[in-house]
């Protein structure tokens, strides 16, 4: 609650402390925001667009089928808004508010629904930082009543099946098989060519000042229109848009209510979608002004402008030759005033490739922003044309370290430790391996960070004593592990699916400047592309034997299908290509059908002249694509758990210790169990194997003699007591006599997969827990 809390605020070089006070300047900021509509500029969108797209479909009556979809794949767990309803109420009672909800969609469709006062929300603040204290430090987040979220989320369901061909393929924010991180690794691949070449160039890095606040409703229902949107679907967007209000609500009061005039809230699942159909103008200006600019940014960047864009994070790539910059600048400023979206020069930046100081200067004057160096921050990550030093490992590390500072983990239960680990670093630490391969001292430093929040280690203080081996730890639950990530392995699985992106049918940015920047004229397979590329690209390529292994090509014309080295059929044949140095290793399909006699030189084995043969009875056709799927996959294609399940479990045969998390009980019991059943719980016995001091002696039964699992929860007149009490509770379930304890679990887990062997598994596992 205290991070919810707002305890100060700084507004005009007065802190107040008041909550009142607080509650009221936020109230006066954010209806002066989004409360009052500013004057824009019209501008000639009909231009920017070719024909209109025939998506008559958005706007057919709505089914019961959608809406119900739609009540389902509402979030769950989250804050139910002012109206009191969460997301599952209506899932849960769907018999009962079925037809209310149809025949509200039944007057949206006819144009009789009435959302003015039902449209309410409260905002929420998330603050950007943790020292956040002005009225511009945090995001606003509405939290909406149930109908109009509901509906929102109808329209955005809609909305998403054709998002895709409305919008650049250079956004790559919230749009279905685009991700995140595309951009970065394009832009990456652009700044590695531009410092090797000598054409001058900047990146400019846009931050628009409160963009979802302030877009402007006139252009966002123009931009639509341009697009085809159908009348109706247009109208129940402008019907949902118009008649929103809100109120803050900041620690735990709320203010007054105020009527929206402009922006898009954030929380509406409707919203994303409309704000990257507005900033998505600006990229279609950058290609329209284009034309009159007649440079390009490289031989091969034929543009004067590339753009990158994630929902609002923008970065440009310009030649500074001619007019481009201030062709640039009358870009951003006519966008600005068309949309509503205003530049933040204070936070906006360029980056300068091969320029001279003086033109360094001139381009602060016409940008009005300053120049800055790299790396330079984009998503999250540092953007530079070289490894990340040394220093940015270490503030990773010093990151997670901070991320588990705040939590007591002596006051956590191990199963909780667990679970915080796989959570909260795994969602830092993903983003960081999805475009950077770590070196082998990070994923040891990151596992001992791991390591010992699990065991129990305090910040700055020592470790508990490891009761299980690391490598256990970081195995699948299906074979007997914790189900901790394996880093290496995991960061392998997120890089292979850059190379299956560059095979896969749906064209990406990352693809398009990949194939612009680093193929060759003659090199036909991304596998045989050049080594010229960034050392990301050069990553790769050493996985690329990784990657032929796991796939199988279906032969098409075979330009994409390395003769040696893929799966097409016949298996590989590196074996045969040469000893130390393969011949012509990027030697595609295509190429042997064209003249195998002159392309690989007599003699070869049988081997390979069968190989031929049998290419040429496949009987390829010329105008299809080879098509690639993966062998260990049962849909054969691409998923990153697919390929970190492929890679950890090769070679390992899974054990009955699986077994343990099939069991229906809580976690901190499975974790129990699975330490029982590899005798690594702290008894005398454990400790003394581990040259501690102990004294021997049963704590239960008083027996002077050293305790083991098997007399702790076997052979001890305490145990002993309680095991006989349980048999005449459960006698099918439980046995009489001494045994070992470790065949007493694996006993009791062999049958766990019936439902009459997981309830015996319960009784002992239990009973074992108890004692």
């Amino acid at each position: 609650m205290r991070k919810k809390r707002i305890s100060n605020l700084l507004v005009e070089d007065q802190l107040l402390t008041d909550p009142r006070a607080i509650l009221h300047a936020f109230t006066e900021y954010y209806s002066s925001l989004l409360g009052r509509s500013v004057p824009v500029h019209s501008c000639s969108l009909h231009t920017l667009y070719g024909e209109r797209l025939l998506l008559s479909h958005l706007d057919s009556p709505f089914s019961v089928f959608e809406i119900q979809k739609a009540v389902v794949n509402l979030a769950n767990n989250k804050a139910s808004g002012p109206d009191g309803l969460p997301n599952e109420f209506a899932n849960i009672k769907w018999d009962v508010v079925k037809q209310d909800i149809i025949d509200i969609f039944s007057d949206l469709f006819h144009g009789n629904l009435i959302l003015d006062g039902l449209n309410f929300a409260h905002i929420t603040l998330l603050p950007k930082t943790t020292d956040a204290n002005t009225l511009t430090s945090f995001r606003p987040i509405s939290i909406i009543n149930y109908i109009p979220k509901l509906i929102a989320k109808v329209l955005a369901n809609r909305l998403a099946s054709v998002i895709d061909r409305l919008i650049s393929p250079t956004q790559t924010g919230f749009v279905k098989g685009r991700l995140i991180h595309e951009n970065f690794l394009a832009a990456r691949e652009i700044i590695s060519h531009l410092t090797k070449s000598k054409e001058p160039t900047v990146l400019l890095k846009i931050d628009f000042y409160k963009a979802f606040d302030t877009v402007n409703w006139c252009f966002l229902y123009d931009v639509l229109n341009c697009f085809g949107i159908p009348p109706n679907f247009l109208s129940w967007i402008k019907l949902l848009i118009s008649t929103a209000s809100s109120a803050l609500l900041v620690n735990n009061q709320v203010g007054l209510t105020f009527q929206h005039h402009q922006g898009l809230r954030q929380g509406d699942p409707l919203s994303p979608f409309l704000f990257i159909i507005v900033a998505d103008v600006l990229a279609k200006m950058c290609d329209a002004v284009s034309t009159s600019v007649p440079f390009s940014i490289s031989n091969r960047l034929p543009s004067p402008f590339h753009i990158l864009q994630y929902a609002d994070d923008t970065l440009i790539f310009s030649t500074v030759k001619g007019n481009a910059i201030q062709a640039l600048k009358l870009t951003l400023t006519m966008f600005s005033l068309c949309s509503g979206l205003n530049l933040n020069l204070s936070k906006s930046t360029f980056v300068p490739f091969n320029l001279s100081n003086q033109q360094i200067e001139q381009i602060k004057e016409v940008l009005m922003c300053d120049c800055s160096n790299l790396p330079l921050p984009y998503l999250g990550l540092p953007l530079t044309a070289c490894r990340p030093s040394k220093e940015t490992y270490l503030l990773l590390l010093e990151k997670l370290e901070n991320k588990l500072a705040g939590w007591k983990n002596k006051l956590l239960s191990r199963a909780g430790r667990l679970t915080l680990v796989s959570s909260i670093l795994s969602t830092i630490l993903i983003s960081f391996m999805s475009v950077f391969k770590l070196p082998v001292w990070v994923i040891k430093a990151i596992d001992k960070i791991r390591r010992g929040f699990i065991w129990g280690r305090s910040p700055g203080g020592s470790n508990d004593i490891p009761l299980l081996a690391w490598d256990r730890v970081c195995l699948p639950k299906s074979f007997g592990g914790f189900g901790i990530s394996n880093l290496q392995l995991l960061n392998l699985s997120l890089l292979l699916r850059w190379l299956w992106r560059l095979f896969d049918k749906q064209t990406s940015q990352w693809t398009l400047i990949a194939k612009l920047l680093i193929a060759s004229r003659n090199q036909e397979s991304p596998l045989s592309w050049s080594t010229h590329g960034s050392f990301f690209w050069k990553d790769l390529l050493q996985l690329r034997h990784l990657f032929s292994i796991s796939t199988i090509a279906t032969i098409g014309d075979g330009k994409n299908t390395l003769f040696w080295y893929a799966n097409w059929g016949h298996s590989h044949l590196s074996f045969f290509n040469g000893v130390t140095r393969p011949l012509a290793p990027t030697l595609t399909v295509h190429k042997v059908l064209s003249n195998p006699a002159t392309i690989i030189p007599a003699p070869w084995p049988q081997d390979v002249h069968n190989a031929i043969q049998s290419l040429q009875n496949i009987h390829p056709t010329m105008d299809t694509a080879d098509v690639l799927r993966l062998i260990w996959d049962s849909s054969g294609s691409f998923t990153v758990n697919s390929a970190y399940n492929m890679l950890v479990s090769a070679g390992k045969m899974s054990c009955q210790a699986s077994s343990v998390w099939k069991v229906k009980l809580p976690p901190s019991v499975h974790i129990f169990a699975l330490l029982l059943y590899h005798n690594r719980l702290q008894t005398q016995e454990a400790l003394l194997r581990r040259n501690f001091m102990v004294q021997q002696g049963c704590v239960l039964c008083s027996t002077p003699i050293l305790e083991t699992a098997t007399h702790l929860f076997c052979d001890c007149t305490y145990a002993l007591q309680l095991w006989n009490k349980v048999q005449s509770q459960f006698p099918s379930y439980v046995s009489s006599g001494h045994q070992h304890v470790q065949a007493l679990l694996i006993d009791a887990l062999s049958e766990a997969q019936s439902n009459r062997g997981n309830t015996k598994a319960v009784v002992v596992i239990t009973t074992l827990w108890a004692l």
